[in-house]
């Protein structure tokens, strides 16, 4: 049998299921390479026993840690143990080629984010208002897409948002954006946001000022806002979004979203 090009190789690969993946890997050095990429691709842990397994072996092996494109760690909040073991935060620095994070199950603390040298596209957590947390976006500015969870917060703290950092290098790309309504008013203005998911509702007697939407430096073509934040003021929605072309309004108050996916 003649041999398979590697790159036909691959592209079979990314259609088998885990199983065969491990079989294919015992084939030969070529089929473990390429099937190790697709294994490690994308990974997301749900319970806390293979999540240590998982972070153990990504701090052995920097060779798999490499590999790894999407880790996500948000269905299940005993992992927030995890941020006390040490395997974890040597792991995420041995993933040098990561691109998504997303870590919705974890405390505040997020000590064990330094020292990692990936460069995100795309990050979400449930707690936002910390400064390791803050320290750690700054040097992330190749950030497109981002969400904070609901946790009870307002917001970041003010000896943050009054920092020149975080006017000047704090997600100065980002285009995609899910958070609380008070966040987005510190985020959206002067940043080149087109996609914005609101999380929460407001009180239908409050008077909410929308007009923080019309400073993106982007125009916004898409939104999932709750209709509480459009009353009363829902006649001005053709000014404050002309280039509007998806707009969701949902009934409810959205307390939890897993990750920065939208619509």
């Amino acid at each position: 049998m003649p041999s398979i090009p590697v790159d036909i190789l691959r592209l079979i690969l990314n259609h088998v299921d885990k199983a065969d993946l491990l079989t294919v890997c015992s084939l030969n050095k070529i089929c473990c390479s390429c099937s190790q990429d697709v294994l490690y691709r994308d990974i997301q842990i749900y319970e806390l026993r293979k999540g240590t397994q998982v972070c153990q072996t990504l701090a052995r092996s920097t060779h798999l840690a490499r590999r790894v494109r999407s880790f996500d760690i948000s269905n299940n909040f005993k992992l927030k143990r995890l941020c006390n073991y040490p395997e974890l935060s040597t792991s995420l620095q041995n993933m040098t080629f990561l691109r998504s994070l997303t870590l919705y199950s974890f405390p505040y603390k997020f000590g064990f984010l330094g020292g990692c040298t990936f460069k995100l596209v795309s990050f979400a957590c449930r707690y936002f208002g910390s400064k390791p947390l803050h320290q750690f976006l700054l040097s992330q500015p190749s950030l497109t897409n981002v969400g904070f969870g609901f946790s009870g917060f307002s917001g970041f703290p003010r000896d943050i948002v009054d920092s020149p950092e975080f006017e000047m290098t704090f997600l100065p790309n980002v285009t995609r954006v899910s958070a609380e309504f008070s966040l987005l008013a510190q985020i959206i203005p002067g940043r080149p946001v087109n996609e914005v998911k609101c999380i929460g509702c407001a009180s239908v007697a409050d008077s909410v000022d929308l007009s923080f939407f019309t400073r993106s430096t982007a125009p916004i073509h898409k939104i999932l806002i709750n209709y509480t934040y459009l009353y009363p003021e829902s006649r001005l929605l053709a000014s404050i979004f002309p280039s509007l072309t998806h707009l969701n309004i949902y009934v409810g108050q959205l307390n939890f979203v897993r990750g920065p996916d939208f619509f």
